[in-house]
């Protein structure tokens, strides 16, 4: 497993990283959406941006100036002349999961120690992501509105640096300083403390347990996981079973060959 290439990023987040003209979100007949960033000329005659795809990343949709509303109806009727526009071809309406701030590290991390990296544009907007929803105190917290804490500093700071943001970087240097006024990474709750356990930078040791023998309990039991809030389930069990084999990734200071 090869850790990304350091990046030479601009001091703060403020102007795009990327050509957002190059982005394209597409659908699969499942309903994944994916973002994807066009390489060529060719490429991008071939796909046109939409104005959803505009729209998810903050260009200008160019749509008619619609008129100043009087009454409520009219009000409605702006909103459904605006709305028709961002609607695709399935007949859906996408929308963004923003807000949490304990979701990127997790993507992050378990696709680095899964070595699927992401493409280079990927990262970067990542990256600036990040930097935007960053605090004045430099840390992060458990939402983009929220104080910044122990597990969304640490978790974040992990992130930044992963996808190649150096240690001397004014990001992290005010990122880690925040986290070292706050007590330092050892303070950081249970999630995070798996996570850095699945990164090889925290004893598991120090987790409290996550049996999985709980999955081959009798149904009938009122605490048996298949009878918890989907969510609640569909995390306990990928992390019992990590957490039984004691994963841990693969120690290395070497750089992705191909630069990504």
């Amino acid at each position: 497993m090869a850790a990304y290439a350091p990046l030479d990023l601009p001091a703060s987040g403020k102007l795009p990283f990327t050509d957002y003209s190059r982005w394209r979100l597409r659908i699969s007949e499942d309903g994944d959406h994916t973002w994807h960033y066009l390489k060529s000329d060719q490429e991008l005659a071939a796909w046109p941006q939409t104005d959803c795809d505009k729209y998810w990343i903050g260009l200008p949709l160019d749509l008619p100036t619609l008129p100043k509303p009087t009454n409520a109806l009219e009000a409605a009727r702006n909103g459904y002349r605006f709305f028709k526009h961002l609607q695709v071809e399935d007949g859906h309406w996408p929308g963004a999961y923003g807000g949490p701030m304990f979701l990127i590290p997790g993507l992050v991390i378990g696709s680095y120690v899964t070595g699927m990296p992401f493409q280079l544009e990927e990262r970067l907007e990542i990256i600036r992501y990040l930097f935007n929803h960053a605090n004045e105190d430099g840390g992060w917290g458990i939402h983009v509105e929220g104080h910044s804490t122990v597990f969304g500093t640490a978790l974040n700071y992990c992130a930044i640096r992963i996808l190649g943001v150096k240690p001397d970087h004014p990001v992290a240097v005010k990122a880690r300083g925040c986290l070292h006024k706050l007590g330092g990474a050892t303070g950081v709750p249970s999630w995070g403390k798996f996570w850095l356990s699945v990164l090889n930078v925290y004893d598991w040791d120090g987790n409290h347990m996550i049996p999985a023998e709980l999955w081959v309990f009798p149904d009938w039991l009122p605490f048996h996981p298949h009878k918890w809030w989907i969510h609640t389930r569909n995390v306990y069990l990928p992390m019992g079973y990590l957490y039984a084999i004691r994963f841990k990734a693969e120690e290395t200071t070497s750089y992705c060959p191909s630069g990504r």
